[in-house]
């Protein structure tokens, strides 16, 4: 199992699928209920894009798959408003690879559960952050997770 840390944040990278409320999605059908799908022009496609734009529904597979069952095709309304998508990420965009294996992901998750578990003397908290530790080093490539000569 590889996992993947993002050069410049602490954080594990967040998944580009974000799911829609259903606020969302009501405001997705009562928007295009008032479109044609096979007949759409520049303007209709702006006022589509400006509106899911004002309320904060960001383009997503989320929200093509919800567009894709009203009959509308998120693309071809995106192309035909002139909504350039935003460029895949770099292949080498500085993100180090930590290998985990699944024995060390066990380890890690009862180590974890022990650390917070109240049945621990400050000694043996010590201990089990030590274990923590090194399952953590054991597992980082050999320059660290921060390529800091990128």
């Amino acid at each position: 199992m590889n996992v993947n840390f993002p050069s410049n944040n602490y954080a594990m990278p967040t998944m580009q699928t974000a799911s829609l409320s259903e606020d969302q999605k009501s405001l997705i059908e009562a928007t295009l209920s008032e479109y044609d799908a096979d007949n759409l022009s520049q303007d209709d496609a702006l006022a589509i894009t400006e509106t899911f734009k004002e309320a904060g529904i960001n383009p997503s597979k989320a929200l093509a798959t919800t567009m894709e069952e009203y009959g509308f095709d998120a693309k071809a309304i995106g192309d035909l408003a002139g909504v350039t998508p935003p460029p895949p990420p770099p292949k080498d965009s500085g993100m180090s690879e930590m290998n985990i294996t699944d024995e060390m992901l066990e380890s890690l998750n009862s180590l974890i559960n022990e650390y917070y578990s109240d049945n621990q003397s400050d000694e043996d908290k010590a201990s089990t952050l030590a274990n923590i530790k090194q399952i953590l080093a054991d597992a980082a490539p050999e320059n660290g997770l921060i390529d800091t000569q990128a």
